[in-house]
């Protein structure tokens, strides 16, 4: 019987996971190694290449030594890409790095960032490309390396993103997934190739750029696909009538619908696609899981059930607390590069569970902003099933379950697949889109809390306004 291996390049992790012919993960079949990101206060967010490769490497040579993986494998098992996107590297005539792997939440470029914006049309961009001018896209980051480092950019001749390069080094082939280029900026809606304005602009041959995958891969059997589709699609969310919310490292919530280049993207949104033939339309914040590991770095005596029962014995907004929980700056709603956390509000008798939650509240109050613009821009539908919770943030956390439950006024259902990410991009290579996720339980919002939320979002939006503009 066909199975799949899935790579799984995490912001935090690497694994590399068995899955058999219905999308099931095949037990003892996994093998994960962690890591963290290089970053400083300059706003740099880095990887090493040679890391990245070695750990995939290690992942999948100990997953095809595992007794479970001999036993399960009878003929060659397709093979999917699973990565964080809108990673950038810089890759020589020899397919050898010259930079290392700047992250999607690198915010170096956001000057030239700031210049683009200047000189052209961001709201045009944005329906041209499906992303907006800003420095975690690939326009802002060829300019910035073409500013800060012309030797280099003028000897690359390969811009890739970190699944290419595993790809090239691992399996031979220099090509992207549909998907990994749609998260660059740099992708056509209406083409679904790499946007030649964009490369004319930045003085990039549209050859220093990988070929763009069609849906049935070749050579070896292999899809590349972004986190964010996978975690989609492996949650169940694989139309409209579901909506996805992921809290992992960082926070997303997104929907799946059918590829129309026509459909128009409100500015507090992007599209990305989880195929050719699949549109993922939704938003990002750069909070999630990581703000949960600042509290538990800096609070004294942070435990995590602890913590848990600390946070679900408090009142919705009991704390008095605002804040803006931007730590690495803001992607959706708003776009702000440079906007950065604050907590407002504090007093000698703040504790820390009152910080803690008013994290998770803050965070689930952008989220809500992304939910109100798929809402304002007709991209769910009419008949919505409610919202799919996923990510290991919130498979730990129910109270932050029923948080987002009463901001967004919806009902909201866990996802109990384990590595929802992986499954995805296991079903999507196995094109089985009609495997059911195993959902768990339910949390159904409370009036009289999304009042008292209501009124907290529009005072942390009003401390927004004030700091961030």
């Amino acid at each position: 019987m066909q199975s799949v291996i899935v790579l799984d390049l995490g912001s935090s992790s690497t694994r590399a996971i068995l899955y058999d012919a219905q999308a099931n993960p095949v037990p003892g079949a996994m093998v994960r190694e962690t890591f963290d990101f290089h970053v400083d206060q300059h706003g740099a967010s880095e990887d090493d290449p040679a890391l990245a490769l070695a750990r995939a490497n290690r992942c999948l040579a100990a997953l095809k030594a595992s007794a479970a993986y001999r036993a399960q494998v009878q003929t060659e098992p397709l093979v999917a890409i699973s990565s964080y996107a809108g990673s950038l590297l810089c890759l020589d005539n020899a397919g050898q790095p010259l930079t290392p792997i700047y992250t999607y939440a690198d915010t170096r470029a956001s000057s030239d960032a700031a210049q683009l914006r200047e000189t052209f049309d961001e709201i045009e961009v944005l329906q041209r490309t499906g992303c907006r001018i800003r420095a975690n896209y690939t326009p802002s980051r060829l300019a910035w390396l073409k500013r800060t480092q012309p030797d280099i950019f003028a000897r690359t001749r390969h811009f890739a993103t970190l699944s290419d390069y595993v790809r090239l080094k691992l399996f031979g082939q220099l090509r992207c997934g549909i998907s990994i280029a749609s998260w660059s900026g740099l992708l056509n809606r209406q083409h679904s190739d790499w946007d030649l304005t964009w490369l004319q602009l930045l003085g990039v041959d549209a050859a220093q750029l990988p070929a763009i995958d069609n849906d049935t891969p070749n050579h070896a059997p292999l899809i590349a696909l972004g986190d964010g589709a996978g975690a989609n699609i492996g949650s169940g969310c694989t139309d409209p009538s579901r909506v996805a919310v992921t809290i992992g490292t960082t926070g997303a919530m997104r929907i799946v619908s059918p590829h129309n280049a026509e459909h128009p993207v409100l500015p507090a949104l992007w599209a990305y696609r989880a195929s050719h033939a699949l549109d993922l339309i939704g938003g990002a914040t750069t909070e999630g899981g990581n703000v949960v590991a600042w509290l538990r770095s800096v609070l004294a005596g942070w435990d995590n059930a602890e913590a848990e029962a600390a946070i679900a014995a408090q009142k919705p907004d009991g704390h008095g607390l605002t804040v803006l929980p931007m730590f690495g700056g803001e992607r959706s709603p708003g776009f702000a590069d440079r906007a950065r956390a604050t907590l407002h509000g504090l007093s000698f008798d703040t504790s820390p569970a009152d910080i803690a939650r008013a994290c998770y509240e803050a965070i689930a109050y952008r989220l809500g902003s992304i939910y109100a613009a798929l809402t304002h821009n007709g991209d769910m539908s009419k008949h919505s099933q409610g919202i799919i919770a996923s990510g290991g943030a919130l498979l730990a956390s129910p109270t932050w379950c029923q948080i987002i439950a009463d901001v967004t006024g919806t009902p909201v259902q866990l996802c109990e697949e384990p590595e929802a990410t992986a499954r995805g991009a296991a079903m999507l290579a196995l094109q089985r889109l009609d495997v059911p996720a195993r959902l768990g339980r339910s949390f159904e919002p409370n009036v009289q809390h999304a009042a008292i939320y209501r009124a907290a979002a529009a005072r942390q939006q009003t401390l927004y306004n004030k700091l961030v503009g």
